[in-house]
């Protein structure tokens, strides 16, 4: 059911809003169980607010998904100070970031912002410097939107690693190294298109975790002015890449292949990548490692491969499968590493599927992706097992270079698909239990 606009803020929030007429700043925190972690983050906002931006008039906004903890009130415990208002609210719309989001925007509408920020509820890692870090670009420095830059363990962030870095860069041209970073900034211009009803009747997972991917891609294309500004170091509540992150998978991935097809004028006539303005002096710090279950990801692989081999088939070019299938024909003893190239034509493969799929298929083409995703987070980890984070970081930033010079595999296979008016079916390939 869709929500009117008049019925996303809830009484408290239009009332508070209306007194305060125009502000300068929103800082949104969605959140939902973070009680933990959430004071820390809205106490630094309001720090940095109060020590580099005293003149400004802000509000805190924190928009929960209906936590059954203490998060709300975590969050309103911070004392409020002068021309800085904290409030919290629970969203409203299906459940998801992406809906948390949305609240923000309204609020941040309705007060004619001049600077969005969107923070997570989760970081524990987060200073006064972050507030500095995230709205001076936008403010002094007239970008349209500014992504985060930061040092992040090499098994965090395996999703952004793997794939979002790599192919945001390669199709798209800019080198934001964390385009779902959580931690952004943007001007009420890019607020503006980030509103238009269209995307969000358009994109199903941008009411969830796809919304960061969808507003960084959106705004590159749009013509916004898009630096990356340094944050120090990201630490927050970690999530095995084995055992939790499915469905963020689904809901970002499926976000960034779904905007391929809208944005095709533009990838498809870009060459290179530039690196782009970062603001602040980035050094690697030592990260808290996290631990990571490469058994579980390999036995997933293994139960993928039994299910979705014929899919494999399907999906990949004769050439990638032929190739694939050399690499993971030696024993289960043995150490299995699927290598970057062919990993970048694999992912190609994935993209192209996903646009000239049916539509009722394009779920299966995301789910039979994640064993290949498993196994491609662990030859990574092979890879980059004795390094320290910031060689592993280089190593990250060489696949990305691999995918931008495997890009004209990818524009081969749209082309085969979209000449030959190709629509691919899925159903009767999937092996079932």
């Amino acid at each position: 059911m869709s929500i009117k606009q008049t019925d996303i803020l809830e009484e408290h929030v239009i009332e508070l809003i209306n007194n305060l007429k125009r502000v300068d700043v929103v800082i949104g925190i969605p959140s939902f169980n973070n009680a933990a972690t959430i004071g820390k983050v809205v106490f630094s906002l309001s720090e940095g607010l109060k020590n580099y931006f005293p003149d400004l008039k802000s509000i805190i906004v924190n928009s929960d998904g209906g936590s059954k903890d203490n998060t709300r009130k975590e969050a309103e415990s911070v004392k409020s100070s002068q021309n800085i208002e904290i409030i919290s609210t629970k969203y409203s719309g299906p459940s998801g970031k992406g809906s948390a989001f949305r609240t923000i925007f309204e609020i941040a509408k309705r007060t004619e912002a001049k600077v969005i920020v969107v923070a997570d509820a989760d970081t524990k890692s987060i200073t006064p410097e972050w507030c500095y870090a995230l709205v001076t670009p936008v403010l002094r420095l007239g970008y349209g939107y500014v992504a985060p830059y930061y040092t992040r363990d090499k098994h965090d962030a395996t999703i952004t690693n793997a794939l979002v870095y790599p192919i945001t860069r390669a199709l798209y041209g800019l080198r934001l190294r964390q385009p779902i970073g959580g931690d952004f900034s943007f001007s009420n211009g890019a607020l503006q298109v980030f509103m238009q009803k269209k995307y969000w009747s358009s994109y199903p997972y941008i009411h969830t975790f796809g919304i960061d991917i969808w507003m960084t891609t959106v705004a590159i294309n749009e013509g916004f002015r898009v630096c990356q500004t340094v944050l120090g170091i990201k630490e927050h509540d970690v999530k095995d890449p084995g055992t939790d992150l499915s469905p963020m998978f689904i809901q970002v991935i499926g976000t960034l292949f779904e905007l391929l097809d809208y944005y095709e004028f533009r990838w498809r006539n870009i060459v290179k990548s530039n690196q782009g303005f970062i603001f602040g002096d980035f050094k690697f710090t030592e990260v808290e490692k996290i631990e990571v279950n490469i058994h579980e990801m390999l036995r997933k692989f293994y139960i993928g491969f039994e299910k979705y081999k014929n899919v494999w088939k399907t999906i990949f070019s004769e050439e990638t499968f032929n190739e694939f299938s050399d690499f993971i024909s030696k024993p289960k003893n043995s150490e299995v590493i699927i290598p970057v190239q062919l990993w970048a034509k694999i992912v190609y493969d994935y993209a192209c599927a996903y646009n000239f799929v049916r539509k009722e298929e394009k779920t299966a083409v995301l789910n039979s992706m994640i064993p290949l995703y498993f196994i491609r987070t662990v030859s990574f980890f092979k890879e980059a097992e004795y390094f320290n984070d910031e060689i592993a970081d280089a190593v990250v930033e060489g696949n990305a270079g691999v995918f931008e010079r495997t890009k004209n595999y990818m524009i081969n296979r749209w082309d085969y698909f979209k000449k030959n008016n190709i629509n691919l079916k899925l159903s009767n390939k999937i092996i079932t239990y």
